[in-house]
């Protein structure tokens, strides 16, 4: 209890941490009009470092002028810029002027206005100097820009009043290179390549509210959002340096948990959004990318496990994802966006010079966690014990029995004392090399941009003989075939292979590695694997099958996006687009006739071939335009078409002359041949139209018809609507002059969206065909279909505001939404007198509510120290609000309970005064003996609320981030800890067993008397029961709080960098699963769903480096 509430206490201290870091932006920068200043001993460019940070005022300066300014201590209370201003110039010969939020200072005896006029090139010019002007775009000077020797800090100087420049520089012959910066512009560097006169025009940077957004079939202005999306650059996720773009998100998104299926290298992730939408249907979102709705989610067949397609993509090719979390953001997608849309853009060329980026990484990573056991001599001692109490209660001799059983092991007279330990972890795991290698091209002309890439990465398993490799390569093409017509095409190919093992009972080695005794080896005495251990339940040798057999699967992917885009005119556009989504996978696996697994049929053999084709065509109008500044317009029009085919085709043989005739026709006894085949297709038209009036009020309107033949003739197509209004506050004219406020936004949207991911011939009645009758082969009905059967319709509502505050230092998005699905795919139970028990209908409801919370600040903006912190929370509620026929239970599922409850026996402890195990039954007794009636509803597997906060700190040119995820209020069904508490015979136990079961009357203790299978005289019920309904007891808490991540890089200085005739380089060192705190006692809290056998996630350290040329 002790340990629950110190871990409680450590949650809260997180949480508030993050409050207290947000607050403390808040009380620094609340006052307007007059500061409290501080300096102590500092340069004045340090004192103008403080004070901008606490009034967001900004100076323009020459260098020169200010470098002679001696150190200063001063302080200033409640006092104005201006009187801090001439504290801090009294007595240096400089005076100030101010312009809005611009200081600008300059010598008392400087002439008011300076020269207009540029220098001429007959002019005498000393040529350590490089002269020139700073503009905008409109040719408007930019006084205070700075201008900065590239990986020269400290001798850069300032632009005058009319934007002139003028700087020194060692060599004009050498290779340097300026850095044009203004406030409020993109940054811009400029090759001196011996010049003298350079000139340059800045353009204005995209700020946050003007930064564009990935949506879809567009793009938008991030002010102009009136729905709830959240947006991740390529910056985010190089932080991680991980080899899956899925594994990069966990965490950096409110409203959107991500946890991996497996730890299995190239395994699949579970996304969900904003909760679990369905019972029956699938729950995972819809991928798009480069405009190709792809294939996603994980591949499980007989042979591999959660294999993932989308493991193809290389996170490296990434520019930008988008994902549409409310149902106004996600109905241009209609029926397939219930559960979200996930939009990745990849990366395209730019006109200009060839640039290429090489980047290498290698690391080791290793298993998170390993669960403490049972030593050989505990293990025996307990068994044996064990024995002596089931005697005890039932008259037998067992305890004499196996005590002999154990002398006779060598283990010593009393059974016990002499028992070896083997680690079984050591045996079955290993500590496992990372290795991923990129480099891509991009660049182009005017007519023609591309960017090309190329893959490598291998990533060998935590357990022996497991693994995963990939490599990639992606081509994206534009070419201006004329001014008005442009070709595009974004491909990306990748090839997998997965090895991995058995995840089948006693020969999964996740679980065995926990379960095996520590007592047995897998060896003889002269090193030979034994075929079978020598004693226990779990007698398959693990680490001999995870030599000899095979489980390996190879999958290509090609995803290919091609599209003609025609200008007709002014802002109207049209897209033609046909996208191919391709996948082969070949399988194989070997049982070794060797093994335990393999020598009941002297050898097995199972190969699979299979391939999915996916074709899409889009047909897409565009209509963006603009009216005197007051009015945009803008318009999406279009069709869509898509078809689905799968086939696959397998066999099955027995019996092989040989362990190294690995192949299907080696085998001489064939077992079973199969073939399977299955198509979809759907269409679909869609339209969307925004307006915005004078940049304040959007109002945008959504609109799909969409149609599957998955349903049946009654109810092919459906029509998912939305509509979505934001009204920016801050340019009314009651708050358009508050200068610390930058944004503020009021949003709302209602939305409908579908879902159709069931089988593709659920609506039909289907037969059998391979059915037999008095030795007569027929066709018998399998199923029955529903024609009525429709589609799963969500109805999102979203309310959200937007604000920044402090020119940007300070913005947070919080959103709170309520979805409801309705018409729910499932199955209806029928009289069994129709020759069928269940029918698929719609029917029921569930609903999602919650609050997404995301919050960035900039703590510290100095000139060498920067800080930013990005935090965000989801509060999410899931229940189901209706049932067949306005049942309140149904079977697993009850009205008013979340889809993950379980029902569930409550364990009450142990009985301190004889031992045995206590239960409470439906009041709240104690009982011995519980019932079925007795049982209680858990609160659901998923948790109350999750999140991560992100600390990024800039140093020179270091930079540290580190990251954190949590989440609180789930459970996890973890079926391997009933054999962990229980039948010490046969298998090995939790440590913490040894040292808490109970010995003796007076003992408060959860672990009760030890008894052969944990049955107790008046006790019919298995304290350990993992059967269906299961033990309370069984299930635990998966609250945590992990450092998720740790990322050190630094940028090598230009001066070396120019030696190496490189454009800049970077080197980096990345940690992953650092540190973790949990109740859960198994390998990781963060798996979805029940931890039977799961393979374990891993924790891994790896350096690496990037070089441009």
């Amino acid at each position: 209890m002790k340990k629950n509430k110190g871990y409680k206490n450590l949650f809260v201290f997180f949480l508030l941490y993050a409050l207290i870091l947000c607050t403390g932006q808040l009380s620094a920068q609340t006052q307007r009009e007059v500061y409290n200043v501080k300096l102590n001993n500092v340069t004045f460019k340090e004192a103008m470092v403080q004070i901008t940070s606490q009034s967001n005022y900004f100076f323009v300066y020459e260098d020169l002028d200010v470098l002679k300014i001696p150190r200063m201590t001063k302080e200033f209370r409640s006092s104005t810029i201006s009187q801090i201003m001439e504290g801090c110039l009294e007595g240096t010969g400089l005076t100030f002027s101010i312009d809005k939020k611009v200081i600008y200072i300059k010598k008392i005896t400087e002439k008011a206005t300076p020269s207009k006029d540029q220098k001429k090139p007959d002019e005498k010019i000393d040529s350590l100097f490089v002269y020139g002007k700073i503009t905008d775009l409109n040719n408007e000077p930019l006084p205070g820009a700075s201008v900065e020797i590239k990986g020269e800090k400290g001798k850069g100087v300032i632009s005058d009043f009319d934007g002139n420049y003028k700087i020194r520089v060692e060599d004009i012959a050498k290779q340097n290179t300026l850095v044009f910066n203004f406030l409020g512009m993109r940054p811009q560097e400029i090759a001196i390549n011996g010049q003298r006169f350079i000139n340059v025009a800045l353009r204005e940077a995209e700020n946050e509210l003007e930064q564009i957004v990935v949506v879809g079939y567009g793009v938008t202005r991030k002010k102009d959002i009136a729905g709830s999306i959240e947006n991740i650059t390529a910056e985010s996720l190089a932080k991680t340096n991980s080899s899956n773009f899925q594994r990069a998100l966990q965490g950096k998104m409110s409203g959107v948990q991500i946890t991996s299926t497996s730890g299995i290298p190239g395994s699949s992730f579970s996304i969900n959004i904003r909760g679990r939408g369905s019972i029956n249907a699938d729950t995972q979102p819809l991928y798009i990318i480069d405009g190709v709705q792809v294939t996603n989610g994980a591949q499980t067949t007989n042979i591999l496990t959660n294999a993932d397609v989308l493991a193809g993509i290389n996170p490296e090719d990434i520019e930008s994802i988008s994902v549409l979390k409310d149902g106004a953001s996600a109905s241009i997608y209609g029926a397939q966006a219930a559960n979200g849309v996930v939009i990745i853009t990849t990366k395209k060329g730019a006109s200009g010079k060839t640039k290429v980026s090489v980047t290498a990484t290698a690391g080791v990573q290793d298993i998170i966690r390993r669960v403490p056991l049972l030593n050989g001599k505990q293990w025996a001692e307990f068994a044996l014990l064990e024995y002596k109490n089931y005697d005890e209660y039932n008259g037998t001799n067992m305890y004499n029995e196996k005590l002999d059983l154990f002398k006779s092991f060598g283990w010593g007279d009393d059974g016990y004392s002499n028992a070896p330990t083997t680690n079984w972890y050591d045996e079955i795991f290993r500590r496992a090399l990372v290795q991923n290698y990129q480099v891509s091209l991009s660049g182009g002309g005017d007519n023609t941009k591309f960017y090309t890439s190329l893959g490598y990465n291998k990533t060998d398993g935590i357990i022996k003989h497991t693994g995963f490799s990939r490599i990639s390569g992606r081509l994206n093409l534009s070419h201006a075939i004329t001014p008005w017509l442009t070709f595009n095409t974004n491909n990306t190919f990748s090839g997998t292979t997965h090895n991995q093992s058995s995840t089948v009972g006693a020969a999964n080695p996740s679980r065995t590695a926990m379960f095996l005794l520590p007592g047995v080896s897998p060896r003889d005495s002269e090193g030979n694997y034994y075929s079978d251990l020598q004693y226990g339940y779990f007698l398959y040798n693990i680490p001999q099958m995870l030599e000899l057999n095979e489980y390996i699967g190879k999958t290509n992917n090609l995803i290919s996006a091609n599209d003609l885009t025609f200008k007709i005119l002014k802002g109207l556009e049209f897209k033609s687009s046909y996208n191919l989504d391709l996948t082969w996978l070949n399988e194989h696996q070997f049982s070794d006739p060797r093994t335990r697994l393999g020598s009941r049929v002297n050898g097995a053999i199972i190969a699979n071939s299979s391939d999915v084709n996916k074709f899409q065509s889009e047909q897409v109008l565009t209509y963006n335009t603009t009216i005197k500044d007051i009015h945009r317009i803008s318009a999406v029009a279009g069709f869509s078409y898509s078809s689905y085919k799968y086939h696959m085709i397998g066999a099955e043989a027995n019996g092989v002359s040989s362990p190294d005739l690995t192949l299907l026709s080696s085998a001489a006894t064939p077992i079973s041949t199969m073939e399977e085949y299955s198509e979809w297709k759907m269409a679909g038209f869609f339209g969307r139209a925004s307006y915005t009036f004078k940049d304040k009020y959007i109002l945008t309107g959504t609109i799909r018809y969409d149609g599957s033949s998955r349903f049946g003739a009654d109810n092919k197509w459906g029509t998912f609507p939305s509509v979505s209004f934001a009204w920016r506050m801050k340019e009314e004219k009651f708050l358009k002059d508050v200068e610390w406020l930058n944004d503020l936004k009021l949003r709302a949207s209602y939305g409908i969206t579908g879902n159709a991911s069931i089988g593709n011939y659920v609506s039909q009645r289907l037969y059998d065909a391979n059915s037999s009758y008095n030795g007569s082969s027929g066709i018998i009905p399998s199923s029955i279909g529903n024609q009525k059967l429709t589609w799963e319709k969500k109805h999102s509502k979203n309310v959200g505001l937007t604000a920044g505050i402090f020119g940007g230092r300070i913005s947070a998005n919080v959103d709170m939404y309520m979805d409801d699905t309705k018409d729910l795919l499932y199955y209806r139970i029928i009289p069994q007198t129709t020759g069928f028990s269940i029918i698929p209908s719609n029917m029921g409801g569930v609903r999602n509510q919650g609050i997404d919370i995301q919050l960035n600040t900039v703590n510290v903006d100095g000139e060498n120290f920067k800080w930013e912190t990005s935090f965000n929370i989801s509060l999410a509620k899931n229940f189901i609000t209706e049932l067949q026929d306005g049942l309140e239970e149904l079977g697993q599922y009850k009205v008013g309970k979340p889809i993950t409850a379980e029902y569930v026996y409550q364990w009450a402890g142990v009985n301190s005064s004889d031992g045995r195990p206590m239960y409470y039954d439906k009041d709240g007794y104690i009982t011995y003996n519980p019932t079925l009636e007795d049982r209680v509803w858990t609160k659901g597997l998923d948790p109350t609320f999750f999140g991560g906060m992100e600390n990024t700190i800039s140093w020179k040119n270091f930079t540290l981030s580190f990251f954190f995820q949590f989440q609180r209020g789930a459970l996890k069904y973890w079926s391997d800890k009933a054999v962990l508490i229980g039948q010490a015979a046969d298998n090995n136990l939790l440590a913490d067993i040894y040292n808490s079961y109970w010995r003796k009357p007076g003992d408060n203790t959860w672990v009760p008397k030890p008894v052969i299978d944990g049955l107790y005289p008046g006790n019919p019920m298995k304290y350990d029961n993992n059967s269906d309904p299961s033990m309370s007891l069984i299930y635990e808490s998966t609250d945590f709080i992990k450092l998720k991540n740790i990322n050190l890089s630094y940028n090598i200085p230009q001066k070396l960098v120019k030696k190496l005739r490189i454009s800049d380089a970077q080197i980096y060192a990345n940690a992953y699963n650092v540190w973790t705190t949990t109740p859960y006692q198994g390998y990781d809290p963060e798996s979805v769903g029940s931890d039977r056998g799961l393979y374990p996630q891993s924790k891994s350290l790896s350096i690496g480096i990037k070089i441009n040329f």
